[in-house]
């Protein structure tokens, strides 16, 4: 395959008139090796020095798409995987440029990586973007919503809603999550349902920490200000605590070295009465399974797409029912841009595949994108967000063509780096 794609837009092109637009740079910056021919597929690798490391690109013609994949042996020593949030809190989204740039600055060499979370990115709220799944940084709990089934499918069930994770022995981990937050206070336990998450109807008792931004962005409801606490919070959590404030009209002031207790109308009616400035507390995170308190990083997504080497049981069932067994994700069986992670016993994969190029790549919804990554060699494997967000980053340069033609922010990233 000897057809390449030299592209580049002028901000004066894209829709809107952005000025904070961070436009994609041309995909070919990065000179490309060799071309192997696989199948019903041509694959052209990127050329770099770094070893246990591949970043190449495929031609599916069957699927009528182009992916984007990192390939990272585990066993390599000289390189890791970690996560990282955007502008350092849950508030606010970031390119992955510039993610890159302030890693480089913290003397971390990052050699490539995808966009990840998904998460809201505009509300009334003025929030500007805030995640809605799991991120755990360097073993702090950054971020953890209450399982619910805003993605059309069961949340009862894996599928619906996973996440990945590493761990200090250098284990993988890929499940949903659930928190097991309590505070215990003057005989009372007051259950929380997400930590650092939008306060609403189904998450009706959030714990904000100092990593969501300077203020909880809520109204209303009864918010305790919780001093004396140890920070940070971390998977596996007990702290005591002082209550340093009361505040009956929400979006509180996070201070740096405490949290902020944030409960709904209906739960603050039951639980007013009991709490009082200078009482003195209990508060517990656990997170289950039992086997994610040890993980050091790890991020969210939205579609368990392989277990145990197959296709995830319930996505077949979703393919051959053309999404009636999930019809709020109809536009799961069509193609569009994605970014997905999976692995197997010897290697991580990030995926990224372009989409909506007409004659270019289509996209893939995510019965293709499992069978994309069971075909690579992964034998468990999750979805990022896509559509405009999907994005991969590799040796200094956006390697792939985002959709919009730029750049787009994003909540966090997966990303390998070189020790």
């Amino acid at each position: 395959m000897s057809v390449l794609f030299n592209w580049a837009l002028n901000s004066t092109e894209l829709e809107g008139n952005d000025s904070n637009l961070v436009v994609a740079e041309n995909t070919v910056a990065v000179p490309l090796e060799t071309t192997e021919k696989i199948d019903e597929r041509d694959r052209e690798f990127f050329h770099h020095q770094v070893d246990g490391l591949r970043i190449y690109r495929d031609w599916l013609y069957d699927k009528h798409s182009v992916v984007y994949v990192v390939e990272m042996d585990r066993q390599t020593e000289n390189l890791g995987f970690s996560v990282e949030l955007a502008n350092e809190q849950v508030i606010g989204s970031e390119s992955i440029s510039d993610m890159t740039r302030r890693l480089k600055e913290r003397k971390i060499e990052v050699l490539a990586g995808i966009n990840g979370s998904f998460g809201i990115r505009e509300d009334g709220m003025g929030r500007g973007g805030a995640l809605f799944n799991l991120h755990i940084q360097d073993m702090e709990l950054v971020s953890v919503p209450v399982r619910s089934d805003w993605w059309g499918f069961c949340p009862t069930t894996d599928w619906g809603e996973a996440s990945f994770g590493t761990t200090a022995d250098g284990n993988f981990l890929i499940s949903a999550v659930n928190l097991n937050g309590m505070v215990s206070i003057n005989g009372e336990e007051i259950r929380i349902y997400g930590v650092n998450q939008i306060r609403n109807y189904d998450c009706g008792v959030v714990l904000f920490t100092p990593k969501f931004g300077e203020r909880s962005l809520t109204r209303g409801g009864l918010e305790v200000v919780l001093a004396r606490v140890k920070l940070p919070i971390t998977g596996d959590y007990t702290s005591e605590f002082t209550i340093n404030k009361i505040n009956e009209n929400g979006n509180s002031r996070i201070p740096p070295g405490g949290l902020v207790l944030s409960l709904n109308y209906y739960v603050a009616e039951k639980f007013r009465s009991i709490l009082s400035e200078g009482d003195v507390g209990v508060l517990e995170i656990r997170l289950l399974p039992k086997k994610w308190r040890q993980a050091i990083n790890a991020i969210g997504g939205n579609i368990r797409l392989l277990r145990n080497g197959e296709i995830e049981s319930e996505l077949i069932e979703f393919q051959e029912s053309y999404s009636s067994s999930a019809p709020e994700q109809r536009r799961g069986i069509r193609g569009d841009p994605r970014s997905a992670l999976g692995f197997n016993d010897k290697k991580l994969f990030l995926v990224t595949v372009d989409g909506r190029h007409n004659g270019y790549s289509i996209g893939m919804g995510f019965y293709d994108l499992a069978e994309t990554l069971r075909d690579l060699g992964a034998t468990e494997a999750i979805n990022f967000d896509g559509g405009s967000s999907a994005t991969l980053w590799g040796l200094g340069k956006i390697l792939n063509q985002p959709s919009s033609g730029y750049e787009r922010r994003v909540f966090n990233t997966a990303y390998i780096y070189e020790n």
